[in-house]
């Protein structure tokens, strides 16, 4: 006897009854990741830093070797008309120091200054001198008149290059009178002046006009 005789019966071969399959989310309740990016490798940012360093590092040696070449700056670029100087090194090394006019070491004053281009000559009376400027372009070219001090001695004042002093014992020449202006023509040095010198100006208010008496020691 039936336990629910109201309850109809299935039909015989109905087809089994398929259930919609439940479609879940992927990874349910968790944001999805975007891809992450592939950045440099540990070993290329190093070797791309060294490549930098050694890139900065030969421009650095680059500008030292330069400076070596070329060495200190000389001093005669700083010189002007009415400077006195002393004259230190040679040849490459030459250079022309600037000093107090009543120092006793001073036996040189600036009467014009320029580049040294090659062929230059200063005013008779007056001494060139040239200082090289290695790997910085054309150098200093100087004209120079005696620094007038009674006392200073030399030999050869009539070179075309700067006389050094000389020790007043075995010198040729003693500056024995100075006068501040020049005289050209009639001489305003005593009886027994051995050599004249008589400079004018070249125009600068800086150099001074003189007239160098010189004796015999």
């Amino acid at each position: 006897m039936s336990e629910n005789p109201g309850a109809p019966f299935p039909p015989q071969n109905a087809p089994h009854q398929q259930w919609p399959q439940q479609q879940w989310p992927q990874q349910q309740g968790w944001p999805q990741q975007p891809p992450k990016k592939k950045g440099l490798s540990t070993k290329l940012k190093v070797l791309l830093l060294v490549g930098a360093l050694v890139v900065v590092g030969g421009g650095i040696s680059l500008i030292l070797v330069l400076k070596a070449v070329a060495g200190p700056e000389k001093q005669a670029k700083s010189l002007t008309e009415g400077d006195c100087v002393v004259l230190t090194g040679s040849g490459k090394e030459a250079d022309a120091v600037k000093t107090a006019c009543d120092s006793p070491q001073a036996p040189y004053a600036v009467s014009l200054t320029g580049l040294d281009k090659g062929e230059w000559e200063c005013k008779e009376g007056f001494y060139r001198y040239a200082v090289p400027r290695p790997a910085r372009g054309d150098g200093v070219a100087l004209c120079l008149a005696i620094n007038a001090k009674v006392g200073l001695c030399f030999d050869d004042i009539e070179s075309k290059t700067p006389p050094p002093l000389k020790d007043c014992g075995s010198a040729r020449l003693r500056i024995s009178e100075v006068f501040p202006q020049s005289s050209m023509v009639n001489s305003p040095c005593a009886e027994g002046t051995a050599e004249v010198i008589s400079y004018a100006s070249y125009g600068t208010s800086n150099f001074k006009s003189a007239t160098i008496c010189f004796v015999k020691p």
